[in-house]
């Protein structure tokens, strides 16, 4: 710091900070030598807390409001500061202004895939990922905590650490539902609220609060969903066969549109395929007929409509085996 600071610091004697871009959770106050001097106006704006910390220890905390600096704002600094009665000296200290208003739109996504036990599956593996947010409630364990235990100060290291203990959390919230696979998504506003309460459990202990986490996809293994999608097909071909041809049909498209040049001949065989569907969709086979619609879904096999496990369902089906 050059001369001209040194001698603006003399005379400075307004205490502020102003986050414009409302993304700085920690600010720490810089004074020429860390001194605080005698009727220096603090000014701690709405959603702010100024915290003062003399050797490492923590002295004063302010809230929102404007204050003159004295012996009688500054009891416990003055005390540690041992200084003359009417506070003629400056106090070297550090002041930190903490961000109290809510971070919203935090990221948190699950690293590697949660192995969770399920009565149709058995063991399977699912990801998941959403959003939270969280404000500083207790500015003096923040610091503690925060800063003094785990030696974060920089907004990026502490959004991190959050974002590992809520990952950690929905582990804990899916065991503890005990909800099957397939019936995850249509409790995401319940498992939500359970993930808020579990990590809040945790993070109480640093002086935050999450005010809000939301689960916005627990994803099933590609295994997972192939068997959840074939079962689905073989229960639409057993009731209505123009019903699954449309299905297959949704299904090769999709296929066929993650391959190059895969939707090209596509045509044909929806065309094959609506021909099929209307043939053997008109009445249920017996005797000769059975073995008629065998052919028709040997056909639909080798053209890869139908996979191995379709074909031996709708095979037995025909038989009445």
């Amino acid at each position: 710091m050059g001369l001209g600071d040194f001698i603006k610091g003399q005379f400075i004697d307004v205490i502020e900070h102003v986050d414009e871009t409302n993304k700085l959770l920690v600010y720490k106050f810089e004074r020429y030598g860390d001194e605080i001097k005698q009727g220096a106006s603090l000014i701690v704006r709405e959603g702010q807390a100024a915290v003062f910390i003399y050797k490492g220890q923590i002295a004063d905390i302010f809230s929102p409001g404007s204050y003159n600096l004295d012996t009688k704002n500054l009891p416990v600094l003055s005390s540690l500061g041992a200084l003359p009665r009417l506070f003629n000296s400056p106090i070297k200290s550090d002041l930190y202004f903490i961000n109290t208003t809510q971070f919203i739109g935090n990221r948190w996504g699950t690293k590697n895939p949660i192995l969770m036990r399920d009565k149709d599956f058995g063991i399977v593996r699912i990801t998941s990922f959403g959003t939270y947010s969280f404000r500083v409630i207790e500015p003096a364990r923040f610091i503690r905590e925060v800063f003094g235990a785990r030696k974060m100060n920089m907004t990026y290291d502490i959004l991190q650490f959050l974002n590992s203990f809520v990952s950690e959390a929905i582990t804990t919230v899916l065991a503890e539902a005990k909800i099957p696979v397939l019936d995850l998504a249509a409790d995401y506003r319940g498992l939500s609220d359970l993930l808020k309460r579990k990590v809040n459990e945790r993070a109480a202990t640093l002086g935050l609060g999450i005010e809000e986490a939301v689960i916005e996809n627990i994803g099933l293994p590609p295994e997972v969903e192939k068997l959840v999608d074939e079962q689905s097909g073989l229960g639409l071909a057993s009731q209505d066969m123009s019903a699954y041809m449309q299905y297959q049909t949704v299904r090769a498209m999709r296929d066929a549109s993650k391959q190059k040049g895969g939707l090209a001949g596509l045509g044909a065989g929806i065309a094959f395929g609506n021909h099929i569907a209307g043939t053997i969709s008109s009445e249920t086979p017996s005797g000769e007929d059975s073995i008629a619609k065998l052919r028709e879904y040997k056909k639909l096999l080798d053209e890869g409509v139908l996979s191995q496990d379709e074909f031996d369902a709708l095979k037995q089906k025909a038989l009445k085996i």
